[in-house]
């Protein structure tokens, strides 16, 4: 007996050396193994604490206390599976997006100049300097602004194309992890105030499936060791915590922060409405009061797709969240009363299953936009939301 329990507990310190040793190789699921492993024994140990303390002591430690520091752990673990890959390229997709809405900024200053402007020739100095910005320095003639507004529409283009070709990126990453957006969804995602959330809750739901497919080897390996076999089940329950974790910051910030926001967005813009009406009646700049009105509607409009968009996902994250719960109140009822070590293999795997069950609840299924205005105020309203929220 001694000499089986010697060989499993060997097996079981041998696989998590050799799982540990390996950093999946998929660009969207790209973490180390023996980081997280290490950082879901830990939790597993605040996690096991918890039933052993008092709800509440005004000195010492509480199960208030033990479950802040599970839920540090389970922070260092989503930072743990982040995308180094989807990072970059989300960052590169705003800086984009940045120099995009700087270069709009600078034709509509030139646009300016060319109505202002006096001569219509391309002044000499012009000619002669290279660059945009010596141009601009000496620009004085309608040519001149013109010129400058050229370069302006060629460095938009670029940057769009660039754009394009990050998104095609973020598309492939996204395939890698069996969720088919199109490049316009992608886009619209990026620019929405939950596409943070959204890559963080993807990526890290995706390399849940991985680890615990790991923990079902590791447990397999195990033999007849029930102590090894529960621990690793026990990192599984640790798991639906972490789930739940995301999941429910989602659903508190979407509930408490961008829907009232945008509500607050859309009152502004109905009072704007209304005092163009009651402007009106005073018959002064009838036709701007008109444009006024049109503008504010077509606004309203979209808040209403923005609105469809967050209240969509939310209800997917919700549903996901409401059986996220119930399977881990299973597994931790079921981590705490197994008995036998050939158990927990099934148990596992059947907690494979319902993670993947779970992920293809909440994939996101974003709207695209019928035309570049609706884009650019969808745009615009994301700004808005996030510098109120912030």
């Amino acid at each position: 007996m001694e000499l089986k329990l010697l060989t499993a507990i060997f097996c079981a310190l041998f696989s998590w050396q050799v799982l540990a040793d390996e950093v999946t190789s998929s660009n969207s699921t790209n973490y180390n193994v023996k980081d997280v492993l290490e950082t879901l024994e830990h939790a597993l140990a605040y996690h096991d604490e918890i039933p052993t303390l008092d709800k509440s002591k005004i000195i010492g430690r509480d199960q208030r206390s033990a479950l802040e520091d599970l839920d540090d752990d389970l922070s260092d673990l989503i930072e743990l599976f982040e995308s180094e890959v989807l990072i970059d390229q989300q960052i590169q997709y705003q800086k984009l997006e940045q120099r995009i809405a700087e270069e709009k900024v600078t034709r509509q200053k030139y646009r300016k100049e060319v109505v202002l402007a006096v001569s219509d020739e391309r002044s000499l100095a012009s000619k002669l300097l290279p660059g945009e910005t010596l141009k601009s320095m000496v620009a004085v003639s309608k040519a001149d602004y013109q010129t400058l507004i050229d370069a302006t529409d060629k460095n938009i283009k670029a940057y769009k194309k660039e754009q394009e070709s990050t998104l095609s990126a973020i598309r492939s990453e996204f395939l890698a992890m069996q969720i088919d957006l199109t490049t316009d969804q992608i886009d619209v995602l990026m620019t929405s105030v939950i596409g943070d959330e959204i890559l963080t809750m993807t990526v890290t739901f995706n390399a849940l499936k991985d680890v615990v497919l790991k923990l079902e080897q590791l447990s397999d390996q195990s033999g007849e060791d029930l102590v090894y076999a529960k621990k690793y089940f026990g990192m599984v329950v640790v798991l639906y915590r972490l789930m739940d974790k995301i999941q429910v910051e989602f659903i508190r910030n979407v509930e408490n922060n961008f829907l009232p926001r945008l509500e607050e967005l859309e009152d502004e813009g109905k009072a704007a409405i209304a005092e163009s009406k009651k402007l009106i009646s005073d018959k002064v700049r009838v036709e701007t009061l008109k444009n006024n009105i049109e503008s504010n509607k077509e606004t309203l409009d979209v808040i209403s797709i923005y609105r469809e968009v967050l209240e969509d996902q939310l209800d997917k994250v919700k549903k996901a969240n409401e059986l996220n719960h119930k399977e881990m109140a299973v597994a931790d009822n079921t981590y705490r009363t197994v008995s036998l070590s050939s158990a927990v293999v099934g148990l596992i795997t059947e907690s494979a299953n319902n993670f993947s069950r779970l992920m293809s609840l909440q994939i996101p299924d974003v709207r695209e936009f019928q035309n570049t205005e609706i884009r650019e105020t969808f745009k615009i309203l994301s700004g808005r939301i996030n510098h109120k929220v912030k």
